[in-house]
């Protein structure tokens, strides 16, 4: 709900108000907030009744308006604008389908203004790298007050008067009626098709909010169109249902990568309607009162992500923050089954020192509720309504979000379900300095163009972690295989190594890095994972070289804020996931044999192939107890099972199995540490070691016998097993190779020349 309809929200609770210190508080000086390296940081532009954007401005002053407002949201790190093209049925760009908005003009609704807002809007947001979001209010045709004759001759709402609907001071398109799904399924193909958008954006209209003592008048549409209902409300929520599902398809079938997202409003159902709604007492909801089933959309697929706009803050007792975050939280993770759906959190910027409720004057409560999204397992980042209240800074919010949380870029989160293919790393990159800065120009002749650059910038003549969004300097659009890019943040006595990524039209970051330093252009590509160096682990650290290959291969990685955690216990999630990643299981989220494994769950999908695999069991209630503690001893139950290590079926076996063959060590009291809990690190070394047979202690000899013959043309041989590992060389037709060991679906082989490394199983054949 935006703030032009914030009269409607009527809070059926007694408001308790009471300041206390947050549960979230900001950092002191000298603390560090780290910023995660993905997160999505959208303003929101509204043009309905010019609340962000005044009217009537020619192209020359709208172009420096647009230029000036995305210069100041990318100074504060914002990544993305919510610009809202559709507010009443008519259009923010020249569409064969709705008149022109008055909103642009000033004037008369179908006013041309001369230019395209869109698509200049569009433009400089790319050219400052960053995503625009096309906000479209389906249903709306007027605000209060405002007649059908005051509209555009051509408005839909004039040449199909019998698809509207009078409800209070508003007219509305009838939800109900198949022609009106059918127009607002073609604006969106329009809009999609003709603009280079990263996403379609809808807020919580849909059925309007109810109005006291007045009937919403479609019971005529639902005689003739909801005979298969026996309740009109169900045959509403079936209308919006429908609309999404379509206008979904609609969009990935026009073009794959654009995103579909919607911002409902804050509350699905109270927890008095439905058990399992939140344990909240607002008036309003979305199931209800606005037909909007939220969970449904989830459950669906229907949505690339949702944006629930929590507009209360932590001490309201009929709707508080945290309640609502973690009701969402536990949302999305329950019922994304088809594919995951990102959850983004909206916020009420607008609230800030000027609410009823009086925490809001309270310059912290926003800035810890961004703290908030970020400690939440679920939410990945947080849009704010609305850029006037941005700009304005109420307390000095906005700053405070800028110098704390929002200090470093942000890369805006990947929908890697609808493609994760990684793109490759641009073809050639060149870099030379200017008076104005560094100029690097990036090639890329692949065949497969990605849509971003991702330039990191390290000091000196070495990368450092591609983890760290410390060393992001920015994003960037590709333009057609030549971008240029000026940095102009350096220090001219400075030396700068840059690292450039590729990153995919879903978001997906290039596994290889492009890495150059100044005045050159013969760079050579660079795995990410040969310089990630997590934010806690140093080159000294004594799991270096095992954290290290591990992540080279994808098989471990940190956290949001890039850090690897070693001290932290290990859990039989985290267990199944790195072993499933080591052997290339199936990870693919669903459905499984544990009760309390939902398909949703991050290793669901490891979990049963670990457990088909016998390598992971379960429990005689038939729960996996998937946030239990790993301990030493079921890790050597773990790694010899996975592995095929013979060890007579019994913990004491499986540890002398890895000790045996310098994989693992005892404790410092002589013993094996059976029955401790397993951390990071250790069950790093010992996942790495169980891999790599270099990387064991007391040098075991390792015994290469059998004879295989390549299988293919060519064959690459990989540092580790898996294509997201370095190539360590090359195999041709028929040549004949040595087997050392399996792991999952690769051997370890010893060519002909004497290069050792890993190839896929399928690849090798017997004479």
């Amino acid at each position: 709900m935006k703030k032009e309809d914030t009269y409607r929200l009527m809070i059926s609770a007694v408001m308790t108000l009471v300041l206390f210190i947050s549960i979230f508080p900001l950092p002191t000086k000298g603390a560090s907030n780290p910023s995660p390296k993905h997160e999505m940081r959208a303003a929101w532009i509204a043009t309905v009744q010019n609340i962000d954007m005044k009217a009537g401005m020619n192209k020359v002053q709208y172009t420096t308006w647009v230029r000036q407002t995305l210069d100041q949201l990318k100074a504060n790190k914002f990544n993305a604008v919510i610009y809202q093209v559709k507010p009443t049925n008519d259009a923010l760009y020249p569409s064969q389908l709705a008149p022109w908005s008055s909103y642009i003009t000033g004037g008369k609704q179908g006013t041309n203004p001369g230019y395209d807002p869109l698509f200049i809007m569009t433009e400089e947001a790319h050219n400052r790298g960053m995503e625009l979001h096309a906000w479209v209010n389906p249903y709306r045709v007027t605000m209060p007050g405002q007649t059908l004759t005051s509209l555009a001759l051509d408005n839909v709402a004039r040449t199909n008067p019998n698809w509207v609907v009078k409800y209070g001071q508003q007219y509305y398109l009838n939800p109900g009626l198949p022609e009106v799904q059918n127009y607002l399924i073609s604006t969106v193909k329009e809009l999609v098709s003709n603009y280079d958008i990263d996403a379609v954006h809808m807020d919580d209209y849909f059925y309007p909010y109810k109005i006291k003592n007045e009937v919403f008048p479609d019971q005529a549409a639902f005689k003739t169109y909801g005979t298969s209902f026996k309740k009109i409300e169900d045959w509403r929520r079936n209308n919006v249902n429908q609309l999404v599902e379509n206008l979904y398809s609609t969009i990935k079938t026009t073009k794959s990568h654009v995103q579909f997202g919607i911002s409902p409003f804050g509350v699905w159902r109270n927890k008095s309607l439905d058990p399992t709604g939140s344990d909240t007492q607002a008036g309003v909801n979305n199931y209800d009162d606005l037909y909007a089933d939220t969970r449904q959309w989830i459950k669906d697929g229907n949505i690339d992500y949702i944006t629930p706009q929590i507009y209360w803050s932590k001490n309201l007792s009929a709707a508080k923050y945290h309640t609502l975050l973690n009701w969402w939280s536990y949302e999305v993770q329950t019922y994304a089954k088809v594919h995951p759906v990102n959850l983004y959190i909206g916020l009420a910027d607008y609230k800030v020192g000027n609410d009823s409720d009086a925490t809001w004057n309270n310059k912290m409560e926003l800035p810890n509720q961004v703290i908030a999204n970020r400690t939440d397992k679920t939410a990945k980042g947080q849009m704010h309504f609305s850029l006037k209240s941005i700009q304005h800074n109420s307390l000095g919010y906005a700053t405070i979000l800028k110098q704390q949380l929002y200090h470093y870029t942000a890369v805006t989160p990947a929908i890697s379900w609808k493609n994760d293919a990684q793109p490759l790393k641009p073809t050639s990159v060149q870099v030379n300095k200017g008076a104005a800065g560094m100029k690097l120009e990036i090639k890329d002749q692949n065949s497969k163009q990605p849509r971003k650059y991702v330039i990191y910038r390290f000091e000196g003549n070495k990368e450092g972690s591609y983890q760290d969004p410390e060393n992001i300097v920015d994003v960037v659009y590709n333009t057609k295989g030549n971008t240029v890019f000026l940095d102009k943040t350096v220090n001219s006595n400075n030396v700068y190594t840059y690292g450039i990524t590729s990153v995919s039209a879903t978001g997906v970051e290039s596994k290889d890095a492009y890495v150059v330093k100044e005045g050159s252009h013969s760079g050579e590509g660079s795995n990410l994972g040969e310089a990630i160096i997590f934010n806690d682990i140093s080159s000294s650290y004594r799991a270096y070289k095992e954290i290290t290959y591990l992540a080279q291969g994808a098989i471990t990685n940190g956290d949001l804020k890039g850090n690897f955690n070693p001290s932290q216990q290990v859990t039989r999630a985290e267990a199944a996931a790195m072993i499933g990643r080591a052997l290339n299981l199936d990870g693919t989220k669903r459905e499984n044999s544990f009760n309390d494994v939902s398909a949703s769950m991050f290793a669901s999908g490891y979990i049963q192939a670990a457990a088909d695999k016998k390598i992971l069991s379960g429990y005689k209630d038939g729960t996996f107890k998937p946030y239990e503690n790993v301990t030493r001893g079921e890790m050597a139950l773990m790694i010899s099972r996975a592995f095929d290590y013979s060890y007579g079926n019994t913990t004491s076996g499986a540890e002398k199995a890895l000790t045996s063959r310098g994989i693992a060590q005892g404790i410092g009291n002589g013993t094996f540490g059976t029955n401790l809990s397993i951390i990071r690190a250790d069950f790093a070394i010992f996942l790495a070691r169980a891999i790599d047979y270099t990387l064991r202690i007391n040098n075991p000899a390792i015994s290469f016998s059998e004879e295989m013959y390549v299988n293919t043309e060519s064959l690459p041989i990989r540092k580790g097993p898996s294509e997201a590992y370095a190539q360590a060389g090359i195999l041709k037709s028929n040549e004949k190779v040595i087997i050392g060991y399996k792991v999952g679906s690769w051997t370890l082989i010893q060519s002909s020349s004497n290069v050792i490394g890993f190839v896929l199983n399928s690849d090798l054949k017997t004479i």
